[in-house]
């Protein structure tokens, strides 16, 4: 009996897994999993910012960066599957950290429910983007310093703790925001926690922060430009190339944020939450103070970006589950109508989820599956041509897996791409980046082997024939050859020899 409760957490976990990797398999792809799939690749021969573009934070390719040869082949795939390892790790480390803090193994799986069943988390969890390695090390250095809190408050725990904080800003900007205010609240309360214990949590900060001092010393125009100016600038300026300004402004984005919070318990946590301090009902101690500090920057950073976005409420989750956990062992908790509205909301989260992906379930179908066939059908048409050089591609997650290096001027697929005015031609060659309006020139200088198209081909404002347009207008006009793809999703484009 000892063995078998003994085991179940860990069984809990693998099927937690199991469920997410089902998912990772069956969800469409995102065309923001480009940039972070090709970041990786491209690591076998360069550096981010120095080598080509990257639009984040660099931790994550550099992690990651074994995986390029690990999983040679198999990237697009690996990166989902691992991405799916680190939130389900998060999720097993809130489960802990609320029963460590004081909360008990019922409210514990409540609130790890709560955050596995949130739209965000589902996202984050299930694609190949950078969301959920900084959400498994905030909500580690999370656990740490809540532990640091309730014990003997050693150093070393401290500075574990900002080091997993600082990486996690490392891995994704907007974790900054949440590190730093950890940061002042240790200031705040320096002579609780010693001036040893801050100093420590300072030091683990900036180590954690150094993969990104590191290559901006290395790059610091391109690496500013990657993690600062783009994100400031490049959105804004697309919503207004399509005549949809309204995204960016403020009631639409309240709409939005209030959309994406009720999508799970996040929302209801809040107001919970929010009750809770109003009424001072809840125990007040250095770990509330602390959450409730990170919940409020948390929901800053979530409504700074614009658009919003769900994923921009990821650094919110879990100091918000975390908080909220401790909150559920109050008896009001076990009533029947606070229990039917958590499932209420646990189903509202999981639904954008099984709507996105109930066609392919439907079909059979896996859409990472189908695009890592089309990536090996790629890499051999290519080999079969003896065409050498590398692929240009706006996808860039379709063809990482071909065998076939990428062009390292796409690295970003679309988002710089279809920039206008946001960087002058010396920019862009210092960069390595092309836009739609010096795309020809630079193919003509540099000629690819192929090009592979039909992924953003959807008409916009700004782009009536779609982004993909000005690609194969060029290869019709210097003579490449066009084979479809197996899936009948794309089109490759050969250079004659």
């Amino acid at each position: 009996m000892t063995k078998a409760v003994r085991a179940s957490p860990l069984c809990i976990f693998l099927l937690l897994l199991a469920v997410l990797l089902g998912i990772a398999a069956l969800r469409p792809i995102d065309h923001d999993e480009g940039q972070y799939v090709a970041a990786v690749a491209l690591m076998r021969s360069g550096l981010p910012y120095r080598d080509f573009a990257y639009l984040q934070t660099p931790l994550q390719p550099l992690l990651f960066t074994p995986l390029a040869w690990l999983c040679e082949g198999w990237l697009f795939l690996a990166l989902r599957a691992v991405n799916a390892l680190c939130a389900a790790g998060a999720a097993a480390l809130l489960y802990q950290t609320v029963c460590r803090v004081g909360g008990s193994r019922r409210s514990a799986g409540i609130a790890a429910m709560a955050l596995v069943t949130s739209h965000a988390f589902l996202f984050a969890a299930t694609v190949a983007r950078n969301d959920a390695l900084p959400l498994f090390l905030h909500m580690a250095g999370l656990a740490l310093l809540n532990d640091a809190l309730g014990k003997a408050r050693r150093p070393l725990f401290f500075m574990l703790a900002g080091l997993l904080l600082g990486a996690a800003a490392s891995a994704k900007i907007s974790y900054g925001l949440p590190a730093a205010a950890i940061g002042l609240f240790a200031l705040v309360n320096i002579r609780r926690l010693g001036p040893m214990s801050v100093l420590a949590l300072a030091a683990g900060g900036i180590a954690g922060g150094l993969p990104t001092l590191i290559l901006w010393a290395i790059a610091p125009d391109a690496a500013w430009f990657g993690i600062i100016d783009y994100s400031l600038k490049a959105p804004l300026e697309w919503q207004m190339l399509n005549q949809r300004t309204y995204m960016v402004e403020t009631p639409l984005s309240a709409l939005r944020l209030l959309r994406f919070l009720a999508q799970g318990s996040a929302l209801l946590a809040l107001v919970a939450i929010g009750v809770a301090i109003q009424r001072r009902s809840a125990k007040s101690s250095m770990t509330t103070a602390l959450l409730d500090s990170v919940i409020l920057v948390g929901l800053i950073a979530a409504w700074l970006p614009r658009p919003i976005y769900v994923q921009y409420l990821v650094p919110l989750l879990p100091a918000l589950f975390l908080r909220f956990g401790l909150m559920l062992d109050d008896p009001r908790w076990s009533r029947p109508a606070a229990i039917a509205a958590l499932m209420l909301c646990m189903a509202a989260g999981m639904a954008e989820t099984a709507i996105r992906i109930a066609p392919n379930i439907a079909r059979v179908h896996s859409p990472i599956l189908s695009a890592t066939h089309d990536a090996h059908a790629i890499g051999q048409s290519v080999r079969a041509a003896g065409i050498t050089g590398p692929i240009v591609s706006l996808a860039p997650e379709r063809v990482v897996d071909s065998g076939i290096p990428l062009d390292p001027r796409f690295a970003a697929g679309p988002f710089l791409f279809r920039t206008r005015d946001l960087l002058t031609p010396a920019q862009q060659t210092a960069f390595h980046v092309l836009n739609g309006a010096s795309v020809a020139n630079g193919l003509t200088r540099h000629p690819p082997a192929a090009i592979v198209t039909g992924q953003e081909s959807a008409p916009s404002p700004a782009s009536p024939q779609g982004l993909d347009a000005s690609l194969i207008a060029w290869a019709i006009a210097h003579g490449y050859r066009a084979v479809s793809l197996p899936s009948g999703d794309g089109t490759l484009y050969l250079r004659r020899e």
